[in-house]
């Protein structure tokens, strides 16, 4: 036992004469989380709850139908209307050259006469009118076209819902009108209105599953990106470490410590806890960041699950399997230049297909399957259990298990070096 102290003193007094380094370890991670989680804040927000679409409305009816459609945006959060009329940019002309140049993301032109055009389509369409076909009303929707492909979907089908309910609602009031001629009784049907036990489906609402029955929470950008970057943080001790090693075999004192009579796991074990150290206190940080400082900046609530023992083996196993690896690295390299340029680099190529700097759901079914070689995205996962699904220590053995795996593999090979060299 005092032989692994004096070991770990010795690597402690390594560590803190570079502060600067020691600072960064701490600091990078940190402006990592807070960067990221507010910059993705809306894009993991509940049902797109956040984002405000600006859409211009050219109202050239003026009549029930463009009257209908700018009630309808109106009343749906993720849209801010505004008419052409108030933006002072009524013909269609202007509105395209606002688009082009970035002034508007989208613009819904109503032309002239829609509501007597769809008037006479429907009474057509249900036999209570004769001549010339009438064609479909033509309403356009002119988009940015620097707009994500996503958010131009939604605002499509936005207006398309709209339209069909517009729709039905035409249709209805041609129904209304035969019914009260030709038996003097009404639907009871206000304006434009579908009666409620007329409608055959009820408006679907999602319903989030949890392991925890009284939870409907989903993912946040804090819970993405904390312990995203926490794993990263950890994993990037691969360079300090690796640094510190290849520095003690080229002043000599590698191979005095080699011809001492002790274990070389005595001699890892002393580089071990020191930035196993580290690690826990980089992951507390980050977590106090995420649920006090993180709501102040304007972002989510750190929401860290119901299972703080869970918590704390995953981070213990992460750690374990950062450090591994470091030390493997270490044993590896011959020079600073190595492994920094190696250790960083491969860091940098766990986090990309791990999940933490492109979240797996826009990623393509192929590099979704690929992530599964990350020990990152092992350790995300564990968290996404915890976080969000509300797991128990029993949910995240799977994954704290191919840590501790990965790690005992790391370690074993970084002792069998430590020996040979």
């Amino acid at each position: 036992m005092h032989r692994l102290l004096a070991s770990v003193c010795k690597e402690t007094k390594i560590i803190l004469r570079d502060r600067e380094a020691l600072f960064l370890l701490f600091a990078m991670p940190l402006a990592f989380v807070l960067i990221m989680s507010l910059a993705m804040r809306d894009a993991f927000k509940e049902q797109g709850e956040g984002i405000i679409f600006p859409v211009i409305i050219v109202d050239m009816d003026k009549n029930k139908v463009g009257r209908s459609v700018i009630s309808a945006f109106s009343v749906i959060r993720h849209f801010k209307v505004d008419s052409a009329a108030s933006s002072g940019r009524t013909d269609e002309a202007a509105i395209k050259n606002d688009i082009a140049y970035g002034n508007h993301r989208f613009a819904i032109i109503i032309p002239p006469g829609t509501t007597g055009q769809a008037v006479r389509r429907a009474q057509e369409q249900m036999g209570f009118a004769e001549g010339n076909q009438t064609e479909a009303v033509p309403i356009r929707l002119l988009s940015d076209p620097t707009m994500q492909g996503i958010h131009r979907s939604l605002v499509i089908s936005s207006l398309n819902r709209i339209l069909q309910g517009i729709e039905a609602k035409v249709l209805m009031e041609q129904l209304a009108g035969l019914a009260e001629g030709s038996t003097g009784l009404g639907l009871g049907m206000e304006e434009g209105e579908i009666p409620k036990d007329i409608r055959v489906f009820s408006e679907v609402a999602e319903e989030p599953v949890s392991r925890d029955s009284n939870s409907h929470a989903m993912p946040t950008s804090v819970q993405q990106n904390m312990p995203g970057w926490s794993l990263f943080a950890m994993f990037f001790l691969v360079i300090p470490l690796s640094v510190t090693f290849i520095k003690e075999k080229q002043q000599g004192s590698f191979q005095r410590l080699k011809s001492m009579p002790v274990s070389p796991w005595l001699l890892i074990g002393g580089k071990i806890i020191p930035y196993f150290i580290i690690n826990q206190l980089q992951f507390v940080s980050m977590m106090l960041v995420g649920i006090y400082l993180m709501p102040l900046m304007g972002g989510d609530l750190l929401n860290i699950g119901n299972s703080p023992a869970s918590i704390a083996v995953l981070t213990v196993s992460a750690s374990f399997a950062a450090i591994g690896y470091g030390l493997m690295v270490a044993t590896f390299c011959r020079t600073s230049e190595q492994a920094t340029t190696f250790g960083g680099t491969s860091v940098i190529i766990f986090g990309a297909l791990g999940g933490i700097m492109v979240p797996k759901f826009v990623m393509p079914p192929f590099l979704q399957k690929l992530t599964a070689i990350s020990p990152m995205s092992w350790g995300l996962e564990g968290f996404f259990d915890i976080f969000v699904r509300n797991g128990s220590v029993r949910d995240i053995l799977p994954e704290s298990f191919m840590l501790l795996t990965f790690a005992s593999v790391c370690l074993s090979i970084a002792a069998w070096r430590f020996k040979t060299t």
